[in-house]
């Protein structure tokens, strides 16, 4: 590929690539180049060295490899409890579906950092914002989906025990996989530079259109606004019935009912939960809306400037938690903390091992003449 690339410019009248990491990544998007030569080949011009780039630091093949083995089985497990318990309830149907796009995050992750020497630089830069974003806004459309379940709940009890069902979670998980695919592979099917023609300055690196990343980021934010919103509400209402239990306010309070001990203590651990939820939410997705406002600025300004504030370490930071640390910690934060559910998968891991235990070292089988009778005195 190098020898390629240097016959192409050697037979054109291009000027040999810039020093600056920044404008070398712009030069080969900008001057026709993108579509004859990696992302990795570019990655070791313009880095001057082949150690420079997001996916290239050391002990990352370990870190792959633990991190997936651990995302697989956590959310493996997950899947697993929610098919035992064969319970029809919205709840369970929604974490199965987060564990499942967990599993698809990482292993898109994973295959990424595969195709660096094998598809072209546009190519690269294409999969970037669209086969990572697939996963990563289904994820996010699935917490969406676990926080409005979780507030009509709370909020609204009666009508939600009453009305709401596994059929309108299949259709909401339905649609939102549907709507996220078309969204997210669009550049594929025209929304890019080349099927708008669009200059280079109003493109990422002369493959996809700011508009599309505008309209992205602004998906990301109206989600993580719902999440953030629908939980720190769950979290009020939850707080202000432990106040009225605690004070002992019997008075009629909308929404509001008798609380016995068992009620208090579930909804003292229902509010902790909701708490740690906010947190670790907000900690993954404002660094990858972190990420999304540096590609504007990179759009519409210059990615010199980015390079020299440490852009590969941005990203880089960014995709080792929202690709390979967020799907480990889901299955955590929103999965085991139901106690049924944890239940049933501990239970069976138990049944397993004493299963597979037997089979290792089968009990001793002892033949019936062996047994030694008592004598029996007449």
């Amino acid at each position: 590929m190098e020898t390629n690339l240097s016959a192409t410019l050697n037979g054109s009248a291009l000027a040999a690539p810039p020093n600056t990491t920044g404008r070398c990544f712009e030069w080969f998007a900008e001057n026709g180049l993108s579509e004859n030569v990696t992302f990795g080949t570019v990655v070791k011009i313009c880095g001057n060295s082949s150690g420079w780039g997001p996916f290239a630091f050391p002990g990352r093949e370990v870190l792959t490899i633990f991190s997936s083995f651990l995302c697989v089985l956590l959310n493996g497990l997950v899947v697993f409890g929610v098919a035992k318990l064969q319970q029809n309830k919205p709840l369970y149907y929604l974490i199965a579906n987060l564990a499942v796009t967990d599993i698809m995050t990482n292993i898109v992750g994973n295959v990424m950092l595969e195709l660096t020497e094998t598809v072209t630089y546009r190519m690269f830069i294409v999969f970037i914002v669209t086969v990572l974003h697939f996963p990563v806004i289904l994820s996010l459309t699935g917490l969406v989906l676990l926080s409005v379940d979780r507030y009509v709940s709370v909020q609204h009890p009666i009508f939600y025990h009453g009305t709401v069902g596994s059929g309108h979670v299949l259709v909401a998980v339905a649609g939102a996989w549907v709507s996220a695919a078309l969204l997210c592979f669009s550049p594929m099917m025209g929304w890019n530079c080349k099927g708008t023609n669009t200059s280079n300055d109003r493109c990422f690196l002369g493959a996809v259109e700011g508009s599309f990343i505008v309209f992205m980021t602004v998906l990301c934010a109206a989600g993580v606004v719902v999440v953030v919103f629908t939980n720190a509400r769950v979290f009020v209402t939850l707080r202000r019935r432990l106040n009225i239990a605690a004070n002992g306010n019997h008075q009629q309070h909308v929404g509001c009912v008798h609380m016995n001990q068992q009620h208090i203590i579930s909804a003292q651990k229902k509010a902790r939960s909701v708490l740690v939820i906010i947190v670790v939410f907000l900690i993954t997705w404002l660094l990858f809306l972190w990420w999304q406002v540096t590609v504007l600025v990179s759009i519409y300004n210059s990615w010199e400037s980015l390079v020299s504030i440490g852009i590969n370490l941005q990203f880089r930071f960014v995709f080792l938690v929202v690709l390979w640390l967020s799907p480990i910690v889901n299955p955590l934060v929103y999965a085991f903390r139901l106690p049924a559910l944890r239940r049933v998968v501990w239970n069976s891991l138990m049944n397993g091992a004493v299963r597979l235990w037997r089979r290792l070292v089968p009990p001793q089988q002892v033949h019936p003449a062996a047994i030694q009778m008592p004598a029996v005195d007449v």
